[in-house]
C-alpha cells in the first residue's frame, strides 16, 4: 500500500516478555484487516515495541491508530493483572 498518511509509534514496556506477549496478540490483527484503507506492521525488539501504519487518508489513519492503542492498553493492564497472580 502506498499511502498518504502514515506513522510510527515505538514504546519501552517494562520486561520482554510483555512485549513478545503484545506482539503475539496483535500479529493477527495487522494479518486481516477489517478494511483495504489502512494497513499495520508490528514488531518487537527486546522490551521495545513498534507499529508501523500506512493509510489511505489521515481519517483512517487516526481511527486505526485509536484502535491499536486501544488495544495497547488493554493488553497491557492484563498482562499485569496476570502478573500479579503469579506473584
Amino acid at each position: 500500500m502506498t499511502g498518504t498518511a502514515s506513522a510510527a509509534i515505538r514504546l519501552t514496556l517494562l520486561s520482554e516478555r510483555e512485549a513478545d506477549m503484545i506482539l503475539r496478540a496483535l500479529r493477527p490483527e495487522t494479518e486481516s484487516s477489517a478494511t483495504h484503507r489502512s494497513k499495520v506492521q508490528v514488531a518487537n525488539e527486546g522490551r521495545n515495541l513498534e507499529l508501523l501504519f500506512e493509510s489511505t487518508d489521515t481519517t483512517a489513519l487516526r481511527a486505526s491508530i485509536n484502535s491499536y492503542l486501544s488495544w495497547l492498553q488493554l493488553l497491557t493492564n492484563i498482562y499485569k493483572a496476570l502478573e500479579l497472580k503469579r506473584t
